[in-house]
């Protein structure tokens, strides 16, 4: 991936929320999960469009799955 400036801003913001003391432990877990999609997809050096939006997917389903409970 060309461009990592956006990708390494959304990953300090979740890091930055998984620290908070507010957050669960199955919040805290999904929260890292996404993180982890993300870094998946940082060291990708060429990702395809249909790599990045599942990675998207992925991120928003586990940031979903965290705050809707």
């Amino acid at each position: 991936m060309k461009q990592f400036k956006d990708v390494n801003a959304v990953i300090a913001e979740l890091e930055a929320l998984a620290a908070r003391d507010d957050v669960g432990p199955d919040q805290k877990k999904h929260v890292e999960e996404a993180i982890r999609a993300l870094r998946r997809l940082r060291r990708r050096p060429h990702p395809t469009q249909a790599e990045v939006f599942a990675s998207v997917r992925e991120v928003a389903e586990g940031i979903l799955d965290a705050f809707a409970e």
